[in-house]
C-alpha cells in the first residue's frame, strides 16, 4: 500500500497533483484461490477435476506431509485481508458493491491524486462498463471519459485469450459535461 499524499507531498501541495498518470494495472480478481496455493506443491490440484471431498482430503494430507500449515494460513489471511481492504467503503467508496478487481481501484485513486486539469489513461478490461452493480461508479466515470479505444486480442499477442475485450481509456480528472 502506497501513501501517495506522503510520498509526493510536494507535487500534490505545489501543483494540486499529477498532470499525467499512465498505467496498465493488474487485472486480478481478488479472491481466495486454494488451487493456486496447493498447486505449487501438487499440480494435480489445478489440472484434475477432483470432487470437493477429494480436494479436502488431499489438502489435509499435503499440509501435514509438507508441514505447510503456517504458509497455508498466511495465504488465506493475505487473500482475505486484501479483499477486505479493497472492498472497504472507506478505502474505495466509489467501487461499493462491485466485484473487486485491482484495476478498478486504480481509477478513483488516479482521480484523487491527479491535478484538476490532469489526465489519466489506463489499459484495462471492459468490466467497469458491464458490472451490474457498477451504476454508481459509472456515474463518476462517464463525465471524466474522453477517449476510449477498444481492442480484442484476435492475434493472441497477449496471454489473455482472444475473447477478452480490453481498452485504452483516457480520463479527465475534472468531470466534464457529457456530450
Amino acid at each position: 500500500f502506497h501513501h501517495w499524499e506522503l510520498a509526493f507531498a510536494d507535487i500534490i501541495a505545489d501543483r494540486g497533483g499529477f498532470d499525467l498518470i499512465l498505467g496498465n494495472p493488474p487485472w486480478i480478481k481478488i479472491e481466495w484461490n486454494e488451487s493456486q496455493v496447493m498447486g505449487d506443491i501438487d499440480p494435480s490440484f489445478v489440472f484434475r477435476n477432483y470432487s470437493v471431498n477429494q480436494l479436502s482430503k488431499m489438502r489435509d494430507e499435503i499440509i501435514s506431509k509438507y508441514k505447510m500449515r503456517s504458509n497455508y494460513l498466511t495465504a488465506v489471511e493475505e487473500a482475505e485481508a486484501t479483499q477486505n481492504f479493497l472492498n472497504a467503503i472507506q478505502n474505495y467508496s466509489a467501487l461499493s458493491g462491485m466485484k473487486a478487481n485491482l484495476y478498478k481501484c486504480f481509477l478513483p485513486q488516479a482521480w484523487s491524486i491527479g491535478s484538476l486539469k490532469g489526465v489519466s489513461s489506463f489499459l484495462h478490461p471492459e468490466g467497469v462498463y458491464d458490472d451490474p452493480k457498477g451504476g454508481a461508479f459509472r456515474e463518476l466515470l462517464y463525465p471524466r471519459l474522453f477517449l476510449h479505444f477498444q481492442f480484442q486480442n484476435e492475434l493472441k499477442l497477449f496471454p489473455i485469450g482472444n475473447r477478452n475485450k480490453f481498452s485504452i481509456i483516457a480520463y479527465n480528472n475534472e468531470e466534464q459535461q457529457i456530450k
